[in-house]
C-alpha cells in the first residue's frame, strides 16, 4: 500500500513539474518574440 501512495505522489509531482517547466518555457518564448518586436528596445544608430 505504501508503494502503491508513493507512486500516485510521484506521478502527480512529475506531472506538475512538467507542467511548471513547459509553461516556463512557453512565457520565455513570448517574452522574446514582444522583445524582439518592441521598437523602444531597439539600436538607434540613427541619432
Amino acid at each position: 500500500m505504501d508503494v502503491i501512495v508513493f507512486l500516485v505522489g510521484f506521478s502527480v509531482f512529475s506531472l506538475y513539474l512538467l507542467g511548471y517547466i513547459l509553461v516556463i518555457r512557453s512565457q520565455n518564448k513570448i517574452q522574446d518574440d514582444l522583445e524582439k518586436n518592441d521598437p523602444e528596445l531597439k539600436d538607434n544608430s540613427t541619432l
